[in-house]
């Protein structure tokens, strides 16, 4: 017979079955996320009596429970597996795990995915503080802040005496004292239920309040073979950021590897709960995840090696990484040079073409699919460019989005190792948080100088009138004319090595030495885009621009 029904505890009671060790947190939910605004708003609504939710527990013997996630990858502590009951936390892990994080001072740590240290927490003293709670490393006597921890640690008359309190942060600290130990926690706790029941709840559940996106409910389709935990470990392992990749990205691979022929859909989540369920073994499994974690390591040094991907801001669409990575594990080893030369290809059409936007969307990820299939199983495919792009659309892309043409731009521009204007040295572009970083982006043409004079905002923000520019000579050119202010540079004998490097033409009849705005301008904007497409088409090693003649106007 099943039934619900609710317990209410205050602190110490709460405390006391943390220190039971009865909580067990499965491996169908995510791990710790929550940030510092969310801790600090839940112990507002504590001191403040404001309900804060009720935490939804399984009861239930220990031989049905779910797989439960050892105690180094959660911030409660380790259930006892000696119980003969669980109480397992379908909802309310995060609000759980931060009281417990607050009571014992919980440091950061990569295996509980937190970067959270609660030990920084403190009570504010000031009642008119907007913000009475608040993270600070370092306190100073001034900051009337009182160390949360202590402050629940410690009876208040205490506290008072040992640090010395004003009467009125006396009064507040009890106040903020009481508050939290007179609190009621609510469980809902249930009973009665088998796994695939407690499971299918914990879905409804969680989707109901958006809280459950399309990673987490596959993870809970795969709790067996510790799906969660293999994707965790892998991304910590994963260099130049990637470790911040979307579980998406990385669930993605999982189902092309196992023959799903689209991303997405019910298909898709088809494939993962067949080849992931409840049946499969953990042992079976370990053997093909080897090759799909090789996989990701492999894509991570590729984007790296041969698109100067360094930081996870520079990939120009997520999707890039599954199909990449999902080659790679089907490949098992590094690209050979033929490889290299397809890849190439699908890299730049795929990102200056949008094909992975919109409708175009459906349309080609399967076609890429078998076309990476069959690369990785060595067959001599080709990467067949069906649709050029169109260079009006491509020229006009605005420097500002984050689309995938504007990134693949940033990426070209940065494979000519561009170099600082005044000294000719490479610019030191890995040491800022990426290539399109805004105080590095330069107007050619200035803004304000084509504001002054009329142009549409479309042109003025166009990528082909933007280059990498160190931020100090970019706050210094102003209005003028790129004639006046580069002439303050010709004389250099490294001139001309620089501009090359920007992809700026600089010879005697170069648009950037006319004496006019707009036609000097419209003038610009066709002599670069020639020279960019042709460079894209370089690196791509292959045609893929429409032909195109010029702009009459702009």
């Amino acid at each position: 017979m099943s039934y619900f029904y609710i317990q209410g505890y205050n602190l110490r009671d709460l405390r006391k079955k943390f220190d039971e060790r009865v909580f067990a947190i499965p491996l169908i939910q995510r791990s710790y996320v929550w940030k510092k605004e969310n801790i600090c708003r839940l112990m507002d609504s504590i001191l403040n009596n404001y309900p804060i939710g009720v935490a939804l527990v399984w009861d239930t013997k220990t031989s049905k429970a779910f797989e439960i996630r050892p105690n180094t990858k959660t911030i409660i502590p380790q259930y006892n597996k000696n119980a003969q009951t669980a109480e397992v936390i379908i909802d309310g892990q995060q609000r759980l795990s931060t009281i417990y994080g607050v009571l014992n001072g919980i440091q950061p740590s990569k295996d509980l995915n937190s970067k959270i240290n609660f030990k920084e927490l403190y009570f504010n003293c000031d009642k008119n503080s907007q913000n009475r709670f608040v993270f600070k490393r370092k306190v100073s006597d001034t900051d009337n802040l009182i160390n949360l921890k202590e402050l629940l640690d410690t009876q208040p008359a205490q506290l008072s005496r040992r640090l010395r309190l004003k009467k009125y942060q006396a009064a507040e600290a009890k106040k903020c004292y009481d508050a939290f130990y007179s609190y009621k926690f609510n469980i809902l706790k249930f009973t009665g239920f088998g796994f695939e029941q407690a499971r299918e709840i914990f879905i409804r559940v969680n989707s109901a309040g958006m809280k459950l996106n399309r990673a987490d409910e596959l993870f809970a389709l795969a709790t067996t073979v510790h799906l969660r935990d293999h994707v965790e470990d892998t991304k910590k392992d994963l260099q130049n950021g990637f470790r911040e990749i979307s579980d998406d990205a990385m669930q993605n691979t999982i189902a092309l590897y196992y023959g799903a022929d689209r991303i997405g859909g019910a298909e898709f989540k088809g494939i993962l709960n067949e080849h992931l369920s409840k049946n499969t073994k953990e042992s079976d499994f370990r053997a093909e995840w080897k090759k799909i974690e090789n996989g990701y390591k492999l894509c991570v040094d590729f984007l790296a090696s041969e698109f100067l991907i360094k930081n996870l801001k520079e990939l120009p669409i997520s999707n890039i990484f599954s199909m990449l990575s999902f080659f790679f594990a089907v490949n098992t080893k590094k690209a050979n040079t033929y490889q290299i030369k397809q890849i190439r290809k699908w890299f730049w059409h795929t990102c200056i073409n949008k094909r992975y936007s919109g409708s175009e969307f459906n349309k080609n990820i399967p076609t890429d699919i078998k076309f990476f299939y069959a690369l990785a199983s060595g067959k001599q495919v080709s990467y067949a460019i069906d649709k050029k792009v169109n260079v009006y659309d491509f020229l006009r892309s605005d420097y500002r989005e984050n689309s995938s043409i504007t990134i693949a731009y940033y990426l070209m521009l940065k494979s000519k190792t561009p170099l600082y204007l005044v000294s000719g040295r490479p610019m030191l572009l890995d040491n800022i948080s990426s290539v399109s970083n805004k105080k590095h982006r330069h107007h050619i043409f200035p803004k304000a100088l084509l504001e002054s004079n009329g142009m549409n905002e479309k042109w003025i923000n166009c990528i082909t009138n933007i280059c990498l520019l160190e931020a100090d000579q970019n706050q210094s050119i102003g209005s003028s004319l790129p004639k006046t202010y580069l002439s303050t540079y010709n004389h250099l004998k490294h001139f001309r090595k620089v501009m090359a490097s920007h992809l700026i033409p600089v010879h005697a009849d170069s648009s950037v030495w006319s004496n006019t705005v707009s036609t000097g301008f419209l003038d610009f904007i066709n002599e670069r885009i020639k020279i960019i497409t042709t460079e894209i088409e370089k690196l791509a090693g292959a045609l893929l621009f429409e032909r195109f003649d010029e702009l009459k106007r702009l």
